[in-house]
């Protein structure tokens, strides 16, 4: 019997927790959380080189460090910094609650999984690291005050790398953050930012905003117009450094029928438009969802979240352990960090091109 996953409600992740629940994956979860714990009575794997010493991706989209990165656990949000020695992502625990999680290279290994400094008493997701990487962007349910209780709604906040670590949290407050939710920060190198927000006056459920800086501060935020938005929901955005180009997470019903959100690209023209969103295909796109993209430091990869599962003739069902490790593992629909080949979208560009001609 195949599961077939809830419609995926984007940022909220809400199908993948109810399944979770109803499935008894938690289970699953526990088992891994508790490989992690015993990370100091067994042997940690050394790993080395650049982005955890794993084989570069072709132009098909492959899981990302299999067993160290994603696992059974519901992960998202794979961020690494400028240089390629740090890298941050986030962990689902709960119903709209997140982990987030780095990763180090020290002395020319790297650490095992960390809880951010910034992270853990209160919900943190979607991270965005500055280009010179001295501040990294987070969307949080954190109070204002901080010792208060978390907040009902998620606002983007920020952090800057001090000689002791990390600073304070601070909001970055209005037009930025409303007392709705705000999801996943995204800049271009000359500091435009690009938001989700389900703020009042939008076209849809969940929309797309940018924001520009003017004399260091964000005044106003501006609703894209369609094609971009609609009026259903737009997820996660990521905006090109250049702001050439957006990809975002959306679903788009002729287009996706019988499927969750799929990633799509919309090129930006030199008047500031955007061309029709096109989906990134089935060497990007599985059946189960796929969000949380960015591009790697490096420009060569782009990495991203996605909902599938492993096929399923693989798995074998003889035992009970059987079972336990398919939910265990990595490909059990709750979320795992895939990477491919970034020219795919310089590709998707040409393509373009040629249809406009």
């Amino acid at each position: 019997m195949t599961v077939k996953p809830y419609l995926f409600n984007l940022k909220t992740h809400e199908w993948g927790e109810k399944m979770c629940k109803k499935a008894g994956i938690y289970l699953g979860l526990l088992f891994v959380l508790g490989f992690f714990g015993c990370q100091g009575k067994t042997e940690t794997p050394i790993l080395r080189g650049e982005y955890l010493g794993q084989e570069p991706p072709g132009m098909k989209g492959e899981l990302f460090a299999p067993g160290l990165m994603s696992t059974g656990m519901p992960e998202l949000n794979a961020v690494f910094f400028p240089g390629g020695k740090e890298v941050i992502y986030s962990v689902g625990v709960g119903e709209m609650k997140w982990a987030m999680v780095m990763i180090k290279e020290v002395d020319g290994i790297w650490t095992k999984p960390n809880i951010a400094p910034f992270s853990g008493e209160y919900g943190g997701v979607d991270p965005f690291v500055s280009f010179d990487g001295n501040r990294v962007y987070f969307c949080s349910d954190r109070p204002i005050v901080q010792g208060g209780e978390s907040r009902e709604d998620y606002d983007i906040w920020y952090v800057d790398r001090v000689e002791t670590g990390w600073s304070e949290p601070k909001n970055m407050g209005a037009p930025v953050n409303t007392d709705t939710h705000e999801f996943y920060p995204s800049f271009t190198r000359e500091g435009t930012m690009y938001v989700q927000s389900r703020r009042e006056g939008g076209i849809g459920q969940s929309d797309i905003y940018r924001l520009e800086l003017e004399d260091g501060r964000y005044v106003t935020a501006e609703c894209l117009p369609e094609p971009v938005n609609s009026s259903s929901f737009e997820g996660d955005a990521f905006i090109a450094p250049d702001e050439s180009y957006i990809i975002l997470s959306t679903f788009r019903l002729e287009k996706n029928i019988g499927r969750s959100a799929d990633l799509y690209i919309s090129f930006r023209g030199d008047d500031g438009s955007w061309s029709e969103l096109i989906n990134m295909g089935e060497r990007v796109n599985g059946t189960g969802g796929e969000n949380c993209q960015i591009l790697s430091p490096c420009g060569k990869y782009l990495f991203y979240t996605s909902r599938r599962y492993r096929d399923q003739k693989s798995i074998p069902l003889m035992t009970y352990n059987d079972i336990l490790t398919a939910w265990s593992g990595p490909q059990n629909g709750l979320g795992d960090i895939y990477w491919i080949d970034a020219r795919i979208i310089e590709n998707l560009r040409q393509k373009h091109i040629k249809k406009q001609q």
